[in-house]
This record gives C-alpha cells, structure tokens and sequence, in this order.
C-alpha cells in the first residue's frame, strides 16, 4: 500500500538547521583554506541529508499506525508531543533556549551519522527531531491499480480475450498484499518561509495601479490575490490582466489542509493528481518537447463537472497546492526555499465581457500573453503555471448554440479565441490548465475535445457525508466549540459514528450538497444555541432536528 505523506515542516526551526550548518561549513572552509572546494554546494549537501534524515524519521512514525488509522490521517503538533517520549514544545520563533537545543541536536545528529555511516537515529532523537521541525503530517492512501498479465499464449491471444470479455477487470492481475511504503514530502508555505514577505491582499503597492478599463466594471471591487508587493513587479502582468485574475502562489497557508477536507467517492481526488503529475512528467521529457508535433494528445487539460456546491473549484486550487507540495517533477526541491513553487492565475470570466464589441476577445487575448510570458519566465526553473477557468461555460459556451439564438458574434469570437489561445501555450511542459463547469452541454464541443481527462463530481454518497460532518465536528471539538471528554476524533467513539452515519443517511435521501453540508455546523449552532461551548450529545441531536428542517424546507 502506497501512502503519500505531506510534512508541514517549521520554517522557523528549520533556517535554524541552515545557519548551524552554515557556521559549520564556513568554519570547515577557514580550516582547510584553498582546498576547500565550494561552501554553497556544500551547504546544500549537507541540507538534503538533514531532509533525509526528517524523512526517514516520518517514514517510522507513520508505520506504528495500522492501514485503518493512516487513510486520510492528520497529525497535528499536541498529537506528535503526546505520542512521542522525549518530545518538547516549541515557539514559534524559537526561544534563545530552544535554539540551543537546535543547535546542538544537529551537531550530535550528524556527529552519530559520521560513526554509524547512516542516516538511522534512536527513537528518543527521532521524537526530538518531530517535536522540534514538524508542524503538521498529512497522508494521503493511493490505491495500487492491479497488473494485467498474460501468463499462456501470445499477447494477441490475450488482447482478443480482454476485447470479448464482458468484464476487462477480470484480465487484471491483483496484487498480492504489500508492506505499506511511504512516500514523504516536506513543505513549508511561503508565508512562513524566513524572508518572504508574503500578504493576503495587495497593499499600496498594488492600490498604485491605475488599472486600465475600470469603467468597464461597474463598480465590483477587485478579488483579493495572494501575491505581494515584493513579487508582484516581477510578475509580467499588465495593469488590465491583474484587474481580471486572481493570483495565488503555492504553497500558500490560504489552501493547506484543503485536500484533507475534501471527500469523494470513485477514487477521483487521485486520479485528478495522477493525470496532472503524468501530463507535467510526460511535457518534461525534452525529445518530447522538441519534436513539435505529438503523436499522441497531451493539452495538459482537466475539465471538472457538476452540479453546483459539490467542491469542484475547490479540489482544483487543493490539487495545485499538492502539485507544489510534491512537486514529482523536480525532486531537488528545497522545501525551504522563498521562491515560489507553483503559480494559480484563476480568470474571472465575468471580468473579460465588456459592453464595446471586439474588446472581449481582446481582454482573453491579453491575459493569455501575460500567461505565456509567465511560462517563458519559468520554463527552465520547473515552476509550473496553472490557468484556472472557473464556469468556463461563460468563455466556452457552444458556437453552434450562440448562432441559433441570434446572439452576438462576440461571443462566437471569444470561444474561439479560447481555443487558439489554448492552442498556442500547450507547447509548454510547466503549464497545466483546469477548468469548471455547471452546464457541460452547453460547452463547445472543440472545447471538450481538447480536454485530456472530464471529471465528474455529485453530491456526496452517505460514506462521504458522514466524513464531511466528522471533519467539521472535530474542528468544532478543536476550536473548543463543541465540548467532549478527551475526543480528539468524533469517529473512534461507536456511540458518536453511529449517530452520524444515522444523519447522513438521512442526507443523501434527498442529495445535500457538501456546500451545505459545510453549513449545517453553523446553521445548528445558530438555531439551537445561545450560549457556547455545547456538549457534543446535544449538538448531534440539534444537528439531526437541523437536517430534518432542511429536508422540510
């Protein structure tokens, strides 16, 4: 079974690690003089054998834990010092004293390493080691997809029995139950990088602008972006193409957790990230990239579908920040680093249409050259860029349709500007595009031909409401909202899980969506109680006389 695991690593303890080794390669240089060679590389040396070390660390941690425990497993800092004999807590930032234990933990880590030649340490360090430069642990369960074998006859024979068989999965071999193998990642977001200086809103920087066309939007306010004012000039955008988009760069505190919250049935959260990383690795492959014309279609393309409130938009920004976090195609990433690993530029597509004709075509046009200078800008630093289209049925709707209503040729204009644009940056192997959309018929069926993979994502099914509500519980439990006696997890009490699985039965009889599922915390609270903290017991029976409400209403 093969785990993938996302350690939010501690910026602040970790640039301690960096300056220790930092003193103890410039005090190696100063020993051996001229004969030194490099103080840079072997900084960075030193620096990937400590990640090594921390991964390897994680690696044990996570399997004490049975299968059962680790499938969508949050460990949170309390949870890492109470499990772990030997742990401390830590500020952040790290008092004068807790930097001296840094310290001198690091140099008797690597003291032992240099005796063992190992990267192993005992368990009392490994805690240490936990408590000190690990925030939170996320692990996400990749089912393994069966192997398929032809162990009699040729391989012709064995295509002709996959093509006549009514069920192909037959054909599949099924693997043989493995040890679990964990693949450990570790990130720091870039608000809490050391010298970063990242904002949730631009500043005076950004309220310098004078941005072209305002007249056009009627008095809506800008949507906030993520980017600050140190990194926006290096950004290059135009004045027009920031007033329409939103910019938000990965890995960023605004969507960490995201992917956790998020519960869907067929698998579709992995097979989103598995053609997301396929198609980056594949557009990295160089013969690929210089061969101009491919044989095969590789538009880096996903379109998500579905009814409204069901957390489409939501798992595209969760994707691109595991894309960042992860980041397969450049394994030499410093999770460290204050650069930015991965770039969101979601269109507001309300903002291109404008009431002059010809200027809707022209605004589309416009971002996607500042989109393609972006690609230029990165091409060679594996940051990659992700051009997110939310209701892209505003910019994508179907020509043929657009005739028979006797609408605007503007929009006929805009739709196939989307497609030639669509078509000039796919040459790029650091771009990736998703898209959302409510009305999937309605799209223009060149627009559906270009995408690689179409996602489909419904209401939730009772398991995924059940979680849904779990999750939402224990946050409540977390943030002292709910009181419980010692119930870190709402889950692993029989009396508690049987009470909510009762409730979202109940809810997908008549097809809540997670949006109001995400709600009913709150509408709860607001109809039953007055005074807080509530005890879990009554919250769950108000919670079920709220879903009796909303099926009513």
């Amino acid at each position: 079974m093969v785990y993938m695991i996302d350690a939010h690593v501690r910026g602040s303890t970790v640039q301690l690690v960096r300056r220790a080794l930092k003193e103890e390669v410039e005090l190696q240089k100063r020993s051996q003089g001229d004969s030194f060679e490099g103080s840079s590389a072997a900084l960075r040396s030193k620096m990937r054998t400590f990640y090594t070390i921390l991964r390897n660390v994680i690696s044990r941690r996570m399997a004490k834990y049975s299968e059962k425990k680790l499938e969508n497993m949050v460990l949170l800092s309390d949870t890492l010092l109470s499990e772990g004999h030997g742990s401390i807590e830590v500020r952040d930032p790290p008092t004068v004293a807790q930097e001296r234990i840094i310290k001198s933990l690091v140099k008797v880590v690597f003291h032992q390493m240099s005796i063992s030649k190992s990267d192993q340490v005992d368990p009392g360090q490994a805690n240490l080691l936990l408590s000190l430069f690990v925030n939170k642990i996320y692990c996400d369960r990749f089912v393994e997809s069966s192997s398929i074998s032809h162990p009699q006859g040729r391989l012709k024979d064995a295509v002709s029995a996959v093509m006549a068989s009514s069920n192909p999965s037959e054909t599949y071999t099924k693997r043989t139950p493995a040890d679990k193998t964990f693949s450990v990642y570790l990130f720091c977001c870039l608000e809490d990088v050391p010298d970063f200086q990242e904002g949730s809103l631009l500043t005076e920087e950004f309220d310098k602008i004078d941005l072209d066309g305002d007249e056009d939007l009627e008095g809506d306010t800008l949507t906030a972006s993520t980017v600050s004012p140190s990194v926006l000039h290096r950004l290059p955008f135009s004045k027009q193409t920031f007033s329409q988009t939103r910019i938000t760069l990965l890995p960023s505190n605004e969507l960490e957790g995201l992917w956790e919250s998020l519960y869907f049935d067929d698998r579709i959260k992995q097979r989103m990230y598995s053609y997301a990383t396929i198609a980056l690795k594949i557009a990295n492959f160089v013969d690929l990239a210089q061969s101009g014309a491919h044989a095969f279609a590789n538009n880096k393309l996903l379109l998500v579908q579905g009814p409204p409130g069901t957390g489409k938009t939501t798992v595209c920004k969760a994707l691109c920040q595991k894309l960042s976090i992860r980041r397969e195609f450049s394994p030499e990433a410093d999770p460290l680093s204050n650069s930015y690993k991965g770039i969101v530029i979601e269109i507001s597509c309300s903002r291109i249409f404008s009431r002059w004709f010809g200027e809707s075509s022209k605004n589309l046009t416009g971002i996607f050259a500042d989109v393609e200078n972006l690609l230029k800008l990165h091409q060679g630093d594996c940051t990659f860029v992700c051009l997110l289209i939310d209701e892209v049925e505003a910019i994508a709707f179907s020509r043929n349709n657009l005739l028979n209503k006797n609408e605007s040729t503007d929009g006929v204009r805009v739709v196939s500007t989307l497609l030639t644009q669509l078509d000039l940056l796919k040459k790029y192997n650091n771009l990736l595009v998703l898209a959302t959309s409510n009305l999937i018929d309605s799209l223009d069926p060149a627009f559906l031909d270009r995408a690689d993979g179409v996602f489909y994502i419904g209401n939730p099914s009772a398991t995924g409401i059940a979680k849904i509500l779990a999750s939402s519980l224990d946050d409540l439990i977390l943030k002292k909202v709910i009181s419980t006696d010692a119930v870190k997890n709402i889950m692993d009490v029989d009396v508690y899980k049987e009470a909510l699985v009762h409730i979202a039965e109940k809810c997908s009889t008549f097809g809540v969506s997670g949006r109001t599922l995400r709600k009913l915390p709150l509408i709860c609270l607001s109809e039953h109680f007055r005074t807080l903290p509530v005890t879990i017991d009554n919250f769950l029976l108000a919670l079920a006389h709220s879903v009796v409400s909303l099926q009513r209403a």
